[in-house]
C-alpha cells in the first residue's frame, strides 16, 4: 500500500507533462499550404486565368425558335435550355459552304426564318464563320469572311443530312452548308424531341415584310439585388500598361482618378465604377471582322477580364468597335447609365486603341425573388395600339434586365422587363408606365 502514493505521483506527473506537450503543439502548429501565386488578385481577380474564357462561352445565341408546322412554333430564351443544343452541334462537322444569296430581300428573309422543319438560333450581332468554328467545325479549305447573326437548321424527313444556314440580317447574305453527324437519331432525341417541349410562341405581323417571333407564354425571371463590390482599379492598372511602375496617378476630382504613363491614359469613375482605358494611336482602316473579334477577345483574355458573364453584342468593323454586354441568369442587362453594363473595344493597328467597361463584380445577391414577365405578345399587343412609336419600325422583342445603380446606398438592383429594338435603340418597356404614355428609356 506504501507504493500506492507513489504510483499515484508517478501518473499525475505524466499527466501534467503530457497536457504541456499537447497545448505547445497546438501553439507551435503551422499547417502547410500550397504556395500563393503572386499575379493572383485578391477582391474581384481580374488575373486569375479562371476568368479566361472561350468564344464558345462568349458568343452565344439569345433565342432558339422551332417551326415543324405553320401552327406548330416553339422556342425559349433560357439559356439552360440553349447550351445543350450548342454542344450537340459541337459533334457536327459541317462541309460545302457555299454562297445562296449576296443581296436578299426582306421577303426572302422572312419567307427564311419561317419554314417549317427547322429551327433557329438568333445572335445579337454578325459572328464571322471562322470565329465561330469551335462551336461548328468547318471541314472546307480556306473559309471566306462569312458573318451571320440567324443560323437555320432545316431538315428533310427523307434526308437524313440536315442543311444549316448562315444568314445575315445586317448585310443581307445567305450561305449554306451540309452537316455530317455520326448519329442521326441522337438529333432527333437531343434537338428535335426537345424542341416539342418548348414553350409556345407565335408570329407577329410588324410590317407587310417582317414578322418576328415572340413568346406567347408568360415567362419566369429573377428580380435581384448586389452589394456593389468593386474590383481594384490598381489591378486593372497593372494588367493594361506596359511597366505599371511608370504609371503616375492623379486625383482630378471628387468622383475621377487618372492614371497615365508616357503612351496610354487610364480614367476612372470611382461613383459609377466605370473605367475608360486609352492606348494611341487610333486606325482609319476598316478592320476584317474575324480579325476584330478574334483580337479584342484575345485582349480581355490576356488580362482576365471576364469578370461576369459577359457576352458579345455588336460589332462595327468600319469604326473598328465591338461590344460586350453583361448577362445575369442568362439575361441581357441593360443599364440605366449608359454603357454602364459593357465592355466595349475600339481596335488600333497593332492592339486594342480603347478599353472601356465596369469595374464592378457581381457575387451573391443580397435579395432575389422570381417574378413573372407577361407574355411577349401582350406586349406586342400594347406597342401596336401606341400612339407613342412606330409599331411597323419593331425589329425584336426580347427579355432583359434594366440595371439601376443606386450609388448613394451602394447597391445594383437587376430589375426584369421586356425590351424592344427600333431604329437602332433598345427600349424597355415597362407595363405600368406604359399605360400612362411613359415608360420609355433609351439603351444603346
Amino acid at each position: 500500500m506504501r507504493h500506492i502514493e507513489t504510483i499515484k505521483s508517478v501518473v499525475l506527473l505524466l499527466l501534467v507533462l503530457l497536457s504541456i506537450t499537447f497545448t505547445f503543439s497546438i501553439w507551435s502548429y503551422a499547417p502547410k499550404f500550397d504556395p500563393i501565386d503572386q499575379n493572383q488578385a485578391v477582391d474581384g481577380s481580374i488575373t486569375s486565368i479562371q476568368n479566361k474564357k472561350p468564344i464558345s462561352e462568349i458568343v452565344l445565341p439569345y433565342k432558339w425558335v422551332f417551326k415543324f408546322t405553320d401552327e406548330e412554333l416553339y422556342g425559349t430564351t433560357d439559356t439552360t435550355v440553349i447550351s445543350p443544343v450548342l454542344e450537340e452541334m459541337m459533334r457536327w462537322k459541317v462541309f460545302g459552304l457555299t454562297p445562296v444569296n449576296q443581296d436578299l430581300t426582306e421577303e426572302e428573309l422572312n419567307t427564311m426564318l419561317t419554314k417549317g422543319n427547322q429551327y433557329t438560333l438568333y445572335y445579337p450581332g454578325e459572328v464571322p464563320v471562322s470565329v465561330y468554328e469551335d462551336v461548328l467545325e468547318i471541314e472546307d479549305k480556306n473559309v471566306p469572311e462569312i458573318l451571320f447573326n440567324r443560323l437555320i437548321i432545316n431538315w428533310n424527313p427523307e434526308d437524313s443530312l440536315p442543311e444549316v444556314h448562315f444568314i445575315s440580317t445586317v448585310s443581307m447574305t445567305h450561305y449554306k452548308a451540309k452537316v455530317k453527324m455520326e448519329d442521326t437519331q441522337r438529333f432527333q432525341k437531343s434537338i428535335i424531341d426537345k424542341g416539342k417541349k418548348l414553350s409556345q410562341f407565335k408570329e407577329v405581323q410588324v410590317n407587310e415584310t417582317k414578322t418576328i417571333a415572340i413568346s406567347s407564354e408568360p415567362i419566369p425571371a429573377i428580380r435581384s439585388t448586389y452589394i456593389e463590390e468593386e474590383i481594384n482599379p490598381s489591378l486593372f492598372k497593372d494588367a493594361l500598361f506596359t511597366d505599371p511602375n511608370a504609371v503616375r496617378r492623379n486625383l482630378v476630382d471628387t468622383n475621377t482618378e487618372e492614371y497615365g504613363d508616357d503612351h496610354a491614359l487610364m480614367n476612372i469613375n470611382t461613383k459609377t465604377k466605370f473605367l475608360n482605358f486609352v492606348y494611341p494611336p487610333e486606325s482609319q482602316e476598316i478592320a476584317i471582322p474575324s480579325e476584330l473579334m478574334t483580337a479584342t477577345i484575345e485582349f480581355v483574355n490576356d488580362h482576365s477580364g471576364w469578370t461576369d458573364d459577359y457576352r458579345y453584342s455588336y460589332m462595327n468593323p468600319v469604326s473598328r468597335y465591338i461590344k460586350f454586354q453583361l448577362h445575369d441568369n442568362g439575361l441581357p442587362v441593360f443599364s440605366d447609365v449608359p454603357d454602364g453594363a459593357e465592355i466595349t473595344e475600339v481596335l488600333g493597328d497593332n492592339r486594342v486603341h480603347r478599353y472601356s467597361r465596369p469595374y464592378f463584380t457581381l457575387n451573391s445577391p443580397i435579395k432575389s425573388y422570381e417574378v413573372t414577365l407577361p407574355p411577349a405578345t401582350e406586349v406586342a399587343r400594347h406597342l401596336e395600339a401606341s400612339d407613342d412609336l412606330d409599331f411597323t419600325a419593331i425589329e425584336e422583342i426580347k427579355p432583359g434586365y434594366l440595371l439601376v445603380q443606386d450609388t448613394d446606398v451602394g447597391v445594383l438592383k437587376f430589375e426584369p422587363h421586356w425590351f424592344y429594338y427600333i431604329k437602332g435603340k433598345w427600349e424597355v418597356y415597362k407595363e405600368e408606365l406604359n399605360r400612362k404614355g411613359g415608360g420609355l428609356l433609351g439603351l444603346e
